[in-house]
C-alpha cells in the first residue's frame, strides 16, 4: 500500500523533532500544527502524534531519537486516510500506540508490555469518542498527546509534562464545534505535570 502521507510535510515533522530540545509533546505538536504544511485534516496529524511523543521522551531521557522517529513514520504511514470514521478508531489513536510501542519495543509476543500499549490507547480513545463527530484533527491531536502523555506517566513512570492549549483553529474549521470543545473554552495555558 502506498503511504499517505505528503512525504514533504513528514519530512519537516522530522526534521523540528530531531532539532527540539522540549520535554512538553503537547507544546511540541501546538508548534508542529502551526506549520503551513500542516493542513486542518489530514494524515500527517498520525505521524505527528508518534513523532512529538518520541521526541519528548528521548529529550527526556536523553536518547537518539532518528532511528525512532523513522520507524514512527514507517508505521503510521500505512494507517488508511478518514479511519477514525471507517474503521472506528482515530489514527491519532494508533499514532500513540505505535509511539509507546516502539518505546518499549513491543511485538505480539510481549506481556506487560503489550498491555501497558493497550492501556495508555484505551485512554486517548475514550476521551476522543466523549466527542463523535464531525472530526477535528487539532482536537484529536491535543488529546491524543495529553492522555498518552498522561498514560505513560502512569504506565511506564515517566514525569513528562501535559501543557493544556487553547484552540487558534475555530475560525478555519468549517465543522467546529465551538464551545462544546475542551480547547475553545479554555481561557489559558496551565502546565500539570505527573498525571
Amino acid at each position: 500500500m502506498a503511504g499517505v502521507i505528503p512525504k514533504e510535510t513528514a519530512d519537516l515533522i522530522k526534521k523540528f523533532c530531531m532539532e527540539c530540545e522540549s520535554t512538553d509533546a503537547v507544546s511540541i505538536a501546538d508548534k508542529l500544527m502551526e506549520m503551513e504544511c500542516v493542513r486542518m485534516r489530514g494524515p500527517e496529524h498520525h505521524y505527528l502524534v508518534s513523532a512529538v511523543l518520541l521526541t519528548a521522551y528521548c529529550n527526556e531521557y536523553k536518547i537518539e531519537k532518528k532511528e525512532m522517529l523513522v520507524k514512527a513514520y514507517v508505521r503510521v504511514n500505512t494507517i488508511p486516510v478518514g479511519v477514525c470514521a471507517l474503521y472506528g478508531s482515530c489514527g491519532t489513536v494508533m499514532g500513540a500506540g505505535a509511539a509507546v510501542s516502539i518505546l518499549l519495543s513491543v511485538n505480539p509476543f510481549s506481556k506487560e508490555d503489550l498491555q501497558r500499549v493497550n492501556l495508555i490507547t484505551a485512554g486517548v480513545q475514550s476521551h476522543l469518542a466523549k466527542y463523535g463527530g464531525p472530526r477535528c484533527c487539532k482536537r484529536a491531536v491535543w488529546i491524543a498527546v495529553s492522555e498518552a502523555v498522561r498514560g505513560m506517566n502512569r504506565c511506564m513512570g515517566c514525569n513528562l509534562p501535559v501543557t493544556l492549549q487553547v484552540c487558534k483553529y475555530t475560525k478555519r474549521n468549517s465543522e467546529c464545534q465551538a464551545a462544546k470543545c475542551e480547547f475553545y473554552i479554555r481561557r489559558g495555558y496551565k502546565k500539570v505535570t505527573g498525571l
